[in-house]
């Protein structure tokens, strides 16, 4: 039953269930049998002291968890009230959650003019910064926490790369939505000329670190050391090539990857189905990394301008 639950779940679950244990010794009551008045005082408990209301509901989910495990009654957590009390929540505390800013390939080109082609640790961040771009890949995918935290298991290793005439065969084998190992390829295709080709990226890299198929994807030296490259240095890698072009490296992270290849694989005119299966995602939630720029906004709105015209010609 453990297993069930990925270690990013469980560690959740537990902050939550020691949350609500804090809040039942506190306000002296039952842990094992919520009421409608008892979950309506945790919901006030956790508003005092957290500002998204979604981090709201995420606890009050974990509390319902805890209660179906137990074999309990839940029916009071879709109470009338409770739902009036979270959505009065939501109306007070007016949060809107800051989003990294989405890389587009306007920056990636901007990056790459100033990317030193000749350093072996700047080919592997562009290998990087490309694949995950085009793959729209989360970093869990493609670098460790730290050194001893890789996992050939969830990590790319070189073997899940293979290089073909005409694409890059990336072949994942976990994510968050992919708990049983299933793997899944997909298919960079080789693009001869433009900076952004992920082939091109890749092999540049490969040929400053060679390395055998199990070593981890993305290598870089430090003090002399071969070793993989972590998603600290990563992250720091991406806030210095966004102060070099000029723009405000607060706006942006690892996620910046994530938000541009879904806006650009919109704009490219893919079809939700299959954004979402680039993307790994099993709900609509993709939705929320689509943006939308200004220049969009006001070519829809021309577009709509010029529909009201042909009608007033034809009326």
């Amino acid at each position: 039953m453990k297993a069930a639950y990925s270690e990013g779940t469980k560690k959740n679950l537990a902050t939550h269930w020691e949350t609500y244990a804090r809040y039942c010794h506190q306000y002296q009551e039952s842990q094992l049998q919520a009421t409608v008045d008892s979950l309506s005082l945790f919901i006030q408990y956790l508003s005092n002291k957290l500002r998204s209301p979604g981090a709201i509901n995420n606890y009050l989910s974990g509390v319902k968890t805890m209660h179906t495990i137990h074999g309990l009654d839940t029916a009071m957590f879709d109470d009338f009230l409770i739902k009036m009390m979270l959505k009065g929540i939501q109306v007070r505390k007016k949060y809107n959650p800051r989003k990294a800013a989405p890389i587009t390939t306007d920056i990636l080109r901007e990056i790459y003019m100033r990317i030193d082609t000749t350093a072996p640790n700047e080919c592997t961040f562009w290998a990087l910064y490309v694949i995950a771009f085009f793959l729209l890949a989360r970093k869990s995918n493609l670098v460790p926490d730290t050194v001893p935290k890789f996992d050939a298991s969830k990590q790319l290793t070189r073997g899940d790369i293979q290089v073909t005439k005409d694409s890059l065969v990336i072949t994942l084998k976990w994510s968050k939505t992919n708990q049983t190992g299933r793997k899944e390829t997909f298919h960079l295709i080789k693009n001869t000329g433009n900076p952004l080709c992920p082939v091109r990226a890749y092999q540049q890299m490969i040929k400053m670190f060679p390395a055998t198929e199990d070593s981890p994807a993305f290598l870089v030296r430090k003090y002399g050391v071969i070793r993989t490259a972590t998603y600290r240095q990563y992250q720091n890698h991406i806030k210095e090539s966004i102060r070099r072009i000029g723009l405000d490296p607060t706006e942006y992270s690892s996620h910046s990857f994530r938000r541009g290849g879904a806006t650009y694989a919109f704009r490219c005119g893919l079809s939700a189905a299959m954004i979402k299966k680039l993307g790994d995602w099993k709900s609509d939630s993709y939705r929320e990394y689509i943006d939308f720029p200004v220049k969009d906004r006001i070519r829809a709105g021309k577009r709509i301008r010029r529909h009201l015209n042909k009608e007033s010609l034809v009326n």
